[in-house]
């Protein structure tokens, strides 16, 4: 795993384009195992929030072509742009009193945890990814000065231990 400031400089020196983020307290070997073509120089722990959206500008300026986010829902909920984890809900079907028991949770695991007994933890969790992808790529996409973002983003929603993907949402490539 690389961690450090010049982790994008260096996956585009190695002349790889593509940087794999690690949401914070996931395992590299996770990230390793989905991913087994990649080279162990592509994979970056995360710090936070902060530190996802600088890594995606980072990797549009060094011509990455390719960012793929591994994270848990407390990571994507603090990326998500939009109106939060009870929109969502609302969004993908749930009903008023779910989406208002999920936007008072008062942590993310709670809402996932609520969206997983109401059998909504798919479609929100791809939603939830969705929302964070597009978020990043507009981001690129901006410090660009670009149309389109420069990147493809995946946002892969990891479950609570960090083990199991449970939803995914992005571009392969550009």
């Amino acid at each position: 795993m690389t961690r450090s400031d010049t982790a994008v400089a260096t996956i585009a020196a190695s002349g790889e384009k593509t940087l794999v983020l690690l949401g914070e307290g996931l395992a590299g070997h996770v990230a390793a195992r989905m991913l087994p073509r990649l080279p162990e120089v592509c994979f970056v722990q995360a710090d936070a929030a902060g530190g996802v959206r600088e890594a995606a500008l980072e990797a549009a300026g060094h011509a990455l072509d390719r960012l793929v986010l591994l994270a848990t829902v407390e990571d994507l909920a603090a990326l998500d742009p939009a109106d939060g984890l009870g929109g969502i809900t609302a969004d993908m079907g749930g009903t008023p009193a779910l989406a208002a028991d999920v936007a008072a949770a008062g942590s993310a695991r709670r809402a996932y945890e609520l969206w997983e007994g109401a059998g909504l933890l798919g479609q929100c969790g791809r939603e939830l990814c969705r929302r964070v992808a597009d978020g990043l790529e507009l981001a690129a996409a901006a410090s660009t000065g670009a149309d389109r973002s420069p990147i493809a983003a995946q946002v892969v929603l990891m479950d609570p231990g960090g083990e199991r993907m449970v939803g995914m949402y992005g571009r392969l490539g550009r």
